[in-house]
């Protein structure tokens, strides 16, 4: 089974720049400019460590079943999931059940009507997914509330703070003292966690591959 899926991702940072203003006790409106540009390069390495767009789009996908297979389900590859608008197969549009399609909202998984199988084709799902992101607004200008969970919230607040920081200081230095008192220590970014805080990267792990969140 091939999939691709399409779907314009707004360049929106998962974090408002207040709650990054606020968590580091800046006060001074002046430094907006350059906290905007930290607060979407760590909203951008958690969603590159997550693996998959995050923020809510119209998106139209492309599954594919080879001659002999059945499918129990079908996966998307954004969600959560807010609605399903169309599925095809192989061109024509399947009719939606009477009740609506039978999705899972947290993990996209798109099941069959009627307890069937999903069968050899091109099946092209169109649906809408993902989390609004803070001061975003509908087509009309109206405020939505964000729905990105406090989690992913933290990771990127975590992730910001670092790169503030270590704009003022060796990014590898984790704490120092005075000669006699104390030691001074670095901390070595981990490779698999795509560079991020450990910390922030604990938090995230439920929304990796796999954990369905």
């Amino acid at each position: 089974m091939a999939s691709q899926t399409d779907g314009t991702q707004a360049d929106l940072p998962l974090v408002s720049l207040q709650s990054l203003m606020d968590s580091l006790s800046i006060t001074d409106g002046n430094a907006g400019g350059a906290l905007a540009d930290i607060l979407l390069r760590a909203s951008q390495a958690v969603t590159s460590y997550i693996g998959r767009p995050l923020l809510i789009a119209d998106r139209e996908e492309t599954i594919r079943i080879r001659p002999g297979d059945i499918q129990l389900s079908l996966k998307m590859a954004v969600w959560p999931v807010t609605g399903i608008t169309a599925v095809l197969r192989d061109g024509r549009p399947l009719p939606a059940p009477t009740d609506g399609w039978d999705y899972d909202v947290t993990c996209g998984i798109l099941y069959p009507s009627d307890g069937q199988f999903w069968v050899a084709g091109r099946y092209v799902l169109q649906y809408r997914a993902g989390w609004v992101a803070p001061d975003q607004v509908d087509d009309g200008g109206s405020a939505i509330p964000s729905t990105v969970p406090a989690d992913v919230r933290s990771a990127v607040l975590i992730t910001a703070r670092a790169l503030y920081y270590a704009g003022d200081r060796d990014p590898l230095l984790k704490s120092e003292s005075e000669q006699g008192v104390g030691s001074t220590s670095w901390g070595t970014p981990d490779a698999s966690s795509g560079g991020l805080p450990s910390d922030a990267a604990a938090l995230l792990s439920r929304y990796l591959p796999g954990g369905f969140s």
